[in-house]
């Protein structure tokens, strides 16, 4: 049966969601929280692992570790050059600076915390393991994998595993605090609150077809595959050329190890140099407008996002959780907890209105990813008839820009790793995390008292 091989895993998580999806529109208890359909299929499969497995076959897991996470590796890349590939449909112009300084003050707030954790409770652990938590919540479970996965051999072998188990329970904890809190709200403004929480968009799709006698969605799926899959293969080109020009060794092997684990930033350049070469042969009149395909892009990253989150959670092993899972659980608690009381304090003083509907969107994004937060945002606002909607994802746009240097001081202490000096390197870390916090945080106050929010 070789000849199956990896096939196996993907039939594995195909069948594993197939029954968290009846589960899930089945069972009363479980549609009253918000947890992506992917999440609770890869929970579930991984329960069955850890129970059988040690039985079955004297093993910690049925799953082959390494290779589920190459298939991870891989689905995270494809997901965002299928994103980065779509057309930009928006007319919207505007920039919302103040939820983007909010989103990632937040971050920061959260990588304080597992710095502090580490420091005080867990000193024998490498400094990352605790800031993993700001990516794990903050960024979901695609970056803190990757991140995670370059820092694993400081992590004795379980960086990625504990990249994604934080965005796992970062899922977790806003999905059920998230409804508990939508409860509470309703009760406060007098009006019943939905009972169930599914996945089902509340706008309607446009299906674009290519040529006038075209009546199916092959080909259009067919040309996007193979646009996807020529720009990862310049990725991989691009990889081997770093791999034989860099080694894998000294300063060389560090910054070949970076390119690796952002594959899927090189993957994001290269669709977006395409994008723009498609708008140059556009604006010389030529019809390309069937080489981007936004329905077919959107439902190709949804399958590869699905595949990434229920194969990272099948990536914990009782190994892991024997070496990680207490400090996994207390940094999880504690940074879900300071997240909420922030985002609450925050948002009463940013926003002159809507304070309930951006609390709660925020507060379910920066626990788990855009659409937990839109999910519980529909909670209180079911039509998404307010602007938080629009404003979080425009926001979590110039998040992306303000944050990158977060992101360097966060490999700070990973670049200082096993030299004399690395204790004064995370010192300044953390100062550089508190810095960022305080002063995104007494911009916003200032705006929010001047109106500009309003």
């Amino acid at each position: 049966m070789q000849e199956w091989g990896i096939i196996t895993y993907f039939l594995l998580i195909g069948v594993l969601m197939f029954v968290a999806k009846v589960l899930k529109t089945w069972v009363p208890g479980l549609n009253k929280v918000v947890i992506p359909t992917a999440l609770l299929g890869g929970f579930i499969g991984l329960v069955l692992s850890l129970i059988l497995a040690p039985i079955v076959i004297g093993e910690d897991t049925f799953i082959d570790v390494e290779a589920m996470g190459y298939i991870v590796y891989h689905a995270l890349a494809i997901g965002f050059i299928a994103l980065a590939l779509k057309r930009d449909t928006s007319k919207i112009k505007k920039k919302i600076w103040s939820t983007g300084m909010l989103i990632t003050s937040t971050y920061s707030l959260q990588a304080i915390i597992g710095i502090i954790l580490v420091f005080v409770l867990f000193s024998e652990k490498f400094l990352g393991s605790g800031m993993l938590v700001a990516l794990g919540f903050g960024q979901g479970p695609g970056l803190a994998l990757s991140i995670g996965n370059m820092w694993t051999d400081m992590l004795e072998g379980n960086g990625a595993t504990l990249g994604v188990s934080y965005a796992f329970l970062g899922f977790v904890f806003g999905g059920t605090i998230g409804v508990i809190l939508i409860n509470i709200i309703s009760r406060k403004r007098g009006f019943v609150n939905s009972k169930k929480y599914g996945e089902d968009s509340v706008s309607t799709a446009t299906v674009e077809i290519d040529m006038v006698k075209e009546i199916s969605l092959l080909d259009g799926l067919t040309t996007q595959a193979i646009i996807i899959s020529i720009i990862y293969g310049f990725v991989y080109l691009i990889l081997l050329l770093a791999h034989s020009l860099l080694g894998t060794t000294g300063i060389g092997g560090t910054v070949y190890g970076l390119l690796k684990g952002f594959n899927f930033i090189i993957g994001i350049l290269i669709a977006l140099l395409y994008k723009q070469g498609l708008k140059a042969f556009e604006k010389k009149g030529k019809n390309i407008r069937f080489m981007t395909n936004n329905y077919v892009l959107s439902n190709i990253a949804s399958f590869a996002f699905n595949i990434m989150i229920a194969g990272s959670v099948l990536t914990i092993t009782l190994d892991f959780l024997a070496s990680y899972g207490v400090q996994l659980i207390v940094t999880s608690v504690v940074a879900g907890v300071v997240t909420l009381f922030y985002l609450k304090y925050m948002t009463k003083r940013i926003y002159g209105n809507y304070n309930d509907e951006y609390f709660i969107g925020l507060f379910g994004m920066l626990t788990g990813v855009a659409s937990t937060g839109l999910a519980l945002l529909k909670g209180i606002d079911p039509n998404l008839e307010t602007p938080v909607a629009e404003e979080m994802v425009l926001g979590s746009g110039t998040a992306i820009s303000m944050a990158l240097p977060l992101f360097a001081i966060l490999f700070i202490p990973s670049l200082a790793y096993g030299t004399p000096n690395e204790t004064l390197w995370s010192w300044i870390a953390l100062l550089g995390c508190i810095l960022y916090t305080m002063t995104f945080t007494i911009i916003l106050i200032i705006r929010g008292r001047r109106g500009v929010n309003v």
